[in-house]
């Protein structure tokens, strides 16, 4: 696989950037990306929903009153399958896709999901706020979260209170968010959910309630004091691992699956001399791993994958068939199966994974009326409207058989060998003619051999 290729894979969602970085060259377009300004407007769809909790506590009553309960859930499912579609979209059309990575990243660092919070604006506000902090500083952007709506109504936080304490979100903080297992005891967590006692739900975000907060001492790693929330983040970003466990997860999502001890000492250490702030460490990760000419270090997530057949053969996006097939793939847009988020790595190609991907394949390019009939059942109960494929693919070297496959392998495998020399050689013999009448045909079963190699599947 040519470079530019690969780093388009590793930065965005496809080999959409690829001509970009070749042009621009690395560095041009690491600061073209990470300096832009990135925007996340209100979806039209939010225009009349809830944004208050009172709000939604009185709409949610007028239904009750107006025995219209089901309207809730309905108009809940309607709002969830629009954000997926929105996110969806920023991601596959947006001019900064390393930006959009970014916020993903985020976003499955820091864990909401749709059926978790059930108050769609909140999710908005969570997702503008991330995508606020992503490039600023990490434990600027670890407090925001803590105080997001959406994150304390999620791990219901707004229970913990006096009293009667509840520790997810605490222990989250530390285990999931920060730290990471083994680096914090059973007391740090009881204390931190002590700091957190009386933290609920704000009309912007959230805020203190001074009648539930437990004001007693609290001790964490050594230092006593009646601590807020922020004051305990404050001690989290003084322990030695912080920096190294952000780092590992950074490194898994963009680069490879099972990153060197060494490599995240490395660009945890250069995470704390720059006091963490992002843009700084991200820009340093990305200009040198994307300097090592080396793939096949990550197992491609269903998302860059579907977006890659898609962007390969220029097929019109239908986004809410893609929520689906993403959901079915085990990646579930801004629906993961619990809090730790995606685990990505070898979860992401199981059996049934790697033949559902094989067969969604053989649907787009074979026409096939049984692999058909078989999503139409999966599809029925969505609303999605009728799904048409019409496959093309756009060839810069087309001089004859040899310079074609060349470019093909170039593009989408990281790796070839000579039995996979032999079966492209059949599919299209030295004497191939481009002009001829079936010549796309004869292209598309190369790549939908390609695409259903074991080779694709890797970044």
């Amino acid at each position: 696989m040519e470079q530019h290729h690969l780093i388009s894979l590793r930065l965005g969602f496809s080999t959409r950037e690829a001509q970009k970085v070749k042009q621009l060259g690395l560095s041009s377009y690491l600061a073209n990306q990470l300096n832009a300004l990135v925007s996340v407007p209100e979806p039209d769809f939010l225009k009349d929903t809830p944004k208050t909790i009172q709000d939604f506590r009185a709409y949610r009553q007028k239904m009750a009153n107006e025995g219209d309960e089901q309207s809730l859930a309905k108009d809940l499912v309607k709002k969830n399958l629009a954000w997926k579609v929105f996110i969806l979209t920023r991601c596959f059309e947006s001019p900064t896709p390393l930006r959009e990575k970014i916020n993903l990243f985020f976003q499955n660092h820091f864990v909401t999901t749709l059926m978790g919070v059930k108050m769609p604006y909140w999710t908005y506000t969570y997702y503008a706020t991330l995508n606020r902090y992503a490039l600023g500083n990490y434990k600027t952007l670890v407090k925001e979260m803590v105080y997001s709506n959406a994150m304390l109504l999620y791990l219901d936080n707004h229970q913990n209170r006096k009293g009667a304490t509840n520790e997810n979100l605490a222990r989250e903080l530390l285990e999931l968010f920060t730290l990471g297992e083994g680096h914090y005891s059973e007391s740090d967590i009881k204390n931190t959910a002590l700091a957190l006692t009386g933290l609920t739900f704000g009309d912007a975000k959230g805020m203190y309630r001074p009648f539930l907060r437990d004001n007693t001492i609290k001790t964490l790693w050594g230092v006593s004091g009646n601590f807020t929330i922020d004051e305990v983040i404050d001690l989290i970003f003084e322990q030695p691992h912080t920096a190294y466990f952000i780092t590992e997860k950074v490194l898994k999502w963009f680069f490879e699956d099972a990153p060197s001890p060494a490599k995240i000492k490395k660009y945890g250490d250069y995470l704390k001399s720059q006091k963490f702030e992002l843009k700084p460490f991200f820009l340093y990760l990305f200009e040198n791993e994307c300097r090592l000419d080396k793939g096949g270090t990550q197992i491609k997530n269903p998302l860059v994958y579907l977006f890659q057949v898609y962007h390969d053969l220029q097929l019109e996006p239908h986004y809410p068939f893609m929520a689906f097939w993403l959901r079915n793939q085990g990646m579930d847009i801004f629906d993961q199966p619990n809090v730790k988020g995606w685990k990505g790595g070898k979860e992401w190609l199981t059996a049934q994974l790697y033949s559902d991907r094989n067969q969604f394949v053989d649907f787009i390019l074979s026409n096939n009326p049984i692999l058909a009939e078989r999503l139409s059942k999966r599809l029925e109960k969505l609303d999605i409207g009728k799904l048409s494929f019409e496959p093309r693919l756009a060839l810069e070297n087309a001089q004859n058989a040899k310079s074609l496959l060349e470019e093909l392998t170039d593009r989408m495998v990281f790796a070839t060998n000579e039995d996979m020399w032999t079966e492209l050689n059949e599919l299209l013999k030295y004497d191939f003619d481009i002009t001829s009448e079936n010549a796309l045909k004869s292209l598309l079963k190369v790549y939908q051999y390609l695409a259903k190699t074991p080779e694709f599947q890797l970044i």
